[in-house]
């Protein structure tokens, strides 16, 4: 037979029995076996859907399955081809099925059925419920958790899972690893007591489950993760709140204030061990606290203005604030303080209200530039007090005038300086007053043009009765005469008038300020001439002395003589009455005409306390020191009344054997809190002052 004949006969065939296969009907089998087959397990969740756990295996809802025939089946596996031999009941089948049966053999033998029995071997079917899980998950099966700070957490517990979300034990030890975002201040644990760190653990073969603990310091929300090979990791969120508020802290900066500057905010913050943000339950008052010296005090508002001692946390804050601002310089630690808990200190600086150093115009210079250190906040709430002496006769050398220059320096200059060595060096001792409120200072340079009376423009001040004014001056020449005095009057509010008894020199030059001080109250006058060697003037409302001083200018002429006592004077405060002399006592001192005294009585109020001190110096002696009522230096102004030439510096003598100023200019100074310090450049004759100190309260 041809190939081709054979192909065609086995195409035909095979589609005959395809046919033939399709047209018979269906084997009405039995079981397989596969629903009544024993499989150990521990819960439910372990069986296939419809299994229940009972007596250890797996067993169908409602009931369990029939017990074991107790036979060997002797043909083929259930559920296939018939035995082809007797029934089970006497010879076997020729050979096992391989498994135990669990009941009928769910076919036939190609005879009578089994009718009950064991088959006797073991069965090679599936076991019940299906085949085992297999681990295709990871998942959290205990809820997140909220947590207190630094409090071990509850067990939690992650399970291997099919995919079903059925426990699905792992095949060998499996790592899990632990992670956390953010991780600051948190924590795994082994143990409930969270002794016993861990990062990694391992999951045994044939477990399905692993529990951990886990513990933050940190208020916050922390995502944990368990990584595990081959399975998307689960994620959990859990919280950590803070615990009982234990400290209180400051959470703005120090600072560093003017004297009387009131601070920028303060915070005071709740907080627990670990330093988290805590809220009092229950309002909670903080007390405040610095040293006695630093002269601190606190309020609520930005302005400073309404004062207390406290502040106070209210119910369900961890924040409070308050304000505060000190008089006396210096760093000084500020303490805030809640019953039970661990206080809170910071240092805060205060910048002294009053600077002051020693300056020296070198021999020979016409101008030193003096450094300022801290230096100003703000040259137009700033003042400048000086003195200058020496023992040099001539006022183009020994007359100086001093300005603030810049926020760190000052410059004060002679008419005169040839850079030779007839010009003597100089010593300057100078003073700033800065207030953060309530002081405004006009700085202003001007010259007097060669004419009597030099009117000089200002911007226009708010209230002459709280305006004063601070004058020096340079000049040439080599006599103290007539065109070397002159009056500073404020004569309207935006003018000052600087008048001579006769033109004065054209290289006169004057550094003014114009100060206007809230709370201060300036009366003042211009007297008529002085013949004799006193002139007394009232004062109908009183003098405050305890808050007072005085400053004053004057002009004089009939100067010929190369003299010193009949030319400069003295200002002395009383209850109800200004003095001025001149001569310290001595009777020939009078022969140049004092032709007006332009004087001011400043009453600073509240803004300051004043001591007035009599200072007289003997012949021969340079420097004397004086006890007074203890003052803080850091806001304490020392000065004599007499300004013009040099500062205000001025009192008088009895020194007639030449015109040397410097025996009636003072240097004034603070040797202690206690001790005033005045000195002269020149040892000649005696010579008076009425010096204050003057305290201010910033």
């Amino acid at each position: 037979m041809s190939q081709s004949s054979q192909s065609r006969i086995l195409s035909w065939l095979s589609a005959l029995v395809l046919t033939l296969l399709v047209s018979l009907p269906g084997c009405d089998c039995g079981s397989t076996g596969a629903d009544t087959r024993r499989y150990p397990c521990t819960q439910d969740t372990e069986c296939t859907l419809g299994f229940v756990c009972l007596e250890g295996v797996c067993q169908p809802e409602g009931g369990p399955v029939d017990p074991p025939d107790g036979g060997t089946d002797a043909g083929t596996p259930d559920g296939g081809p018939t035995d082809g031999g007797p029934t089970d009941g006497g010879p076997t089948d020729g050979g096992s099925d391989g498994g135990p049966d669990g009941g009928s053999d769910g076919g036939s033998d190609g005879g009578t059925a089994d009718g009950g029995g064991t088959d006797g071997g073991a069965d090679a079917g599936t076991p019940d419920g299906g085949s085992p899980p297999q681990p295709t998950q990871l998942n959290f099966i205990t809820p997140a958790q909220t947590m207190v700070a630094g409090q071990c957490s509850g067990a939690v517990v992650v399970e291997t899972q099919d995919s079903m979300g059925r426990a699905a034990p792992v095949d060998a030890n499996t790592n899990l690893v632990l992670s956390a975002q953010p991780n600051t201040g948190f924590g795994f644990y082994r143990d409930a007591a969270c002794s016993t760190s861990a990062f990694v653990l391992t999951l045994p073969a044939g477990s399905s489950r692993a529990t951990f603990y886990f513990r933050g310091t940190v208020a916050q929300s922390v995502r944990i993760t368990v990584l595990i090979s081959g399975m998307l990791p689960p994620l959990q969120n859990e919280t950590i709140t803070p615990a009982a508020p234990a400290i209180v802290s400051f959470i703005t900066s120090s600072q560093t204030l003017p004297a009387g500057g009131c601070s920028s905010l303060v915070e005071l913050e709740a907080r627990d061990a670990y330093g988290n943000p805590s809220p009092f339950s229950s309002q909670t008052r903080v007390a405040l606290f610095a040293q006695a010296s630093a002269g601190f005090s606190f309020f609520t508002d930005a302005a400073c203005t309404a004062s207390t001692s406290e502040a106070v946390f209210s119910a369900g804050s961890a924040r409070t604030r308050f304000y505060f601002k000190g008089k006396t310089r210096g760093t000084f630690p500020l303490t805030a303080t809640v019953s039970g808990l661990s206080p809170a200190s910071q240092d805060e600086t205060i910048l002294p209200a009053v600077r002051t150093d020693l300056c020296t115009l070198p021999l020979g210079a016409r101008s030193v530039t003096c450094p300022i250190s801290p230096p100003q906040l703000d040259l137009s709430k700033t003042l400048l007090m000086f003195q200058a002496s020496s023992d040099d006769d001539s006022p183009d050398t020994a007359s100086l005038r001093c300005s603030l220059t810049a926020l760190d320096t000052l410059t004060c200059s002679r008419n005169d300086g040839d850079e030779g060595d007839d010009e003597p060096e100089i010593d300057i001792v100078w003073q700033t007053a800065e207030l953060p409120s309530g002081l405004k200072v006009q700085h202003l340079q001007t010259t007097c043009g060669g004419a009597a009376l030099r009117q000089v423009t200002i911007q226009p001040v708010a209230s002459p009765q709280s305006t004063f004014l601070l004058v020096s001056s340079e000049q040439d020449g080599s006599t103290q005469g007539d065109d070397d005095f002159y009056t500073a009057s404020l004569a309207a509010t935006n003018r000052v008038d600087l008048q001579f008894s006769t033109p004065c020199t054209p290289s006169w030059r004057a550094s003014l300020q114009v100060v206007e001080l809230t709370g201060a109250t300036v009366t003042r006058g211009v007297t008529g001439p002085m013949s004799g060697t006193s002139l007394t003037v009232s004062v109908p409302s009183g003098v405050n002395l305890s808050s007072s001083a005085l400053l004053f200018t004057y002009r004089a002429s009939e100067t010929d003589d190369s003299i010193i006592c009949d030319r400069v004077l003295r200002g002395v405060l009383s209850p109800n009455a200004i003095t001025f002399t001149r001569g310290a006592n001595a009777t020939g001192c009078t022969d140049a005409d004092i032709d007006a005294i332009s004087w001011e009585l400043i009453d600073f109020g509240a803004r300051a306390s004043a001591q007035h001190v009599h200072v007289t110096m003997d012949s021969s002696t340079s420097e004397v020191d004086m006890p007074i009522t203890a003052v803080d230096p850091s806001r304490t102004l020392v000065f004599a009344s007499g300004q013009s030439q040099s500062g205000q510096a001025g009192g008088e003598t009895d020194y007639e054997e030449d015109d040397v100023i410097g025996a009636s200019l003072g240097w004034h100074g603070l040797r202690t809190p206690t001790i005033l310090t005045v000195a002269r450049g020149a040892e000649e004759g005696t010579a008076r002052w009425q010096s204050t100190v003057l305290q201010l309260e910033p």
